[in-house]
């Protein structure tokens, strides 16, 4: 993607300026020394625009429907969970998008209150004990996390495939005061960047829990299982969801069971552009 958008933006730069340059520099009665800062010119200048460009395209937060694996570009989504026992965690989010499909505002409403966020974010907005590392595709290579008195507390590193796709991440996890890593987590991407395995480790690198992902067709989660060790003893737990489809093939109704046990479920009314 880099070199794409890379030989894109110096064909234009190009077409429109080269016959400039060629003519100043051919035609034109200059010194040698001009002639050079004539060449310095033509080649330096698309870089900065480029560049920045890039560094743009890291700066903001903007979901899309493709974040929520929604087909057809709806306008609006409501998203309403209630658990079997009727208990207070049920909760209902409003998701609104443009014509384009990007995520313009999200609302959450439940536990006693209301909250709205607007997009796009800027990562400065969300990161203020973060740091980021990008590439040149302004997809993060590495994140630094901090705690209020400002000591790292975890680094993630981020490994991309020849595509460009996300194959995996390691998460280490730091003691404030020491510094010694605390756990390593190792997080696997499928070839469409959804999240596959996760694995827990201690400092000694002996494995804390597991957890392995299935997906439909459609690409939503259809169970996720759950290991965890301790000693010589260890313990599972099996999500499992179920789902009903629009007209669009969006799942307009999820049922939720833990080890087997209804727990809740989650429906979501779509509307469309």
């Amino acid at each position: 993607m880099f070199l794409f958008v890379f030989f894109c933006t110096l064909t234009i730069y190009n077409l429109v300026f080269f016959p400039i340059f060629a003519f100043l520099f051919l035609y034109q009665d200059y010194p040698m020394l001009k002639k050079i800062i004539i060449l310095f010119l033509f080649f330096y200048f698309p870089f900065p625009a480029f560049l920045s460009a890039q560094h743009n395209k890291a700066q903001l937060l903007q979901p899309t429907c493709a974040s929520h694996n929604l087909r057809d570009n709806p306008r609006q989504m409501v998203v309403v969970q209630r658990y079997q026992s009727g208990n207070d965690n049920n909760f209902q989010e409003t998701y609104l998008f443009d014509s384009l499909g990007k995520l313009t505002e999200y609302r959450k409403r439940g536990f006693g209150g209301e909250k709205v966020t607007a997009y796009p974010l800027t990562l400065e907005a969300l990161s203020v004990n973060r740091q980021y590392k990008f590439d040149y595709d302004g997809d993060v290579l590495e994140l630094r996390q901090f705690d209020l008195r400002g000591r790292l507390i975890a680094t993630t590193h981020c490994i991309y495939g020849r595509g460009g796709n996300l194959v995996q991440s390691v998460e280490y996890t730091y003691h404030a005061d020491s510094g010694a890593v605390v756990k390593r987590t190792v997080s696997d991407y499928d070839k469409k960047e959804r999240l596959k395995t996760v694995r827990q480790y201690t400092s000694d690198e002996l494995l804390l829990w597991e957890e392995h992902r299935q997906y439909d067709r459609r690409g939503n989660l259809i169970k996720r299982t759950q290991t965890f060790y301790n000693d010589n003893e260890k313990e599972t737990t099996v999500e499992k969801r179920s789902y009903s489809f629009d007209s669009h093939g969006n799942w307009i109704l999820c049922r939720y069971s833990l080890n087997g046990t209804p727990m809740y479920s989650i429906s979501r009314s779509l509307t469309y552009y």
